[in-house]
């Protein structure tokens, strides 16, 4: 991706997964890891799985690099992050390989769907999408909270 193009991640896709745990991401989400550019997945705790792009690794890395010696529960926390974390990248066929240890955290194991987040991206078990979408708030509210972020 050229430094010219903003990475954006919106709307919703439903996908499969294939017996190789490969997941293909939509067309205009597609990103190759070229020159250093590293995505990153990890657990949500709101239990799906959520890819980051390259700018929140370099902010997971000055963390790390932060962290104290004698700062052992900030030591847990990023071993416990860096556990699950799983580097992903897009293979010619548009497709990116998930560790078994996140889709058994989101309880994925066959239909996926995928939602956007602007900045990163969510991948969802179906059914645990549907309990969270029950639990969403109107829109009224959601862009309240949007108002209180100063958008």
């Amino acid at each position: 991706m050229s430094e010219s193009t903003t990475q954006f991640f919106s709307g919703e896709f439903c996908h499969k997964l294939d017996a190789k745990n490969r997941l293909t991401i939509p067309s205009d989400w597609r990103f190759e890891a070229e020159g250093g550019d590293v995505y990153v997945a990890l657990p949500n705790p709101i239990g799906c799985i959520t890819v980051y792009p390259p700018e929140m690794v370099q902010q997971l890395l000055a963390a790390a690099r932060q962290s104290s010696l004698s700062a052992p529960e900030k030591q847990r926390a990023l071993s416990a992050l860096g556990r699950l974390a799983c580097k992903v990248a897009c293979d010619k066929a548009g497709r990116i390989s998930l560790d078994s240890r996140l889709l058994k955290h989101a309880a994925i194991e066959g239909d996926v769907t995928l939602i956007g987040e602007f900045s990163k991206f969510h991948i969802w078990n179906p059914e645990r999408l549907r309990l969270e979408d029950e639990k969403s708030q109107d829109l009224d509210t959601v862009f309240g909270t949007l108002a209180e972020l100063g958008l």
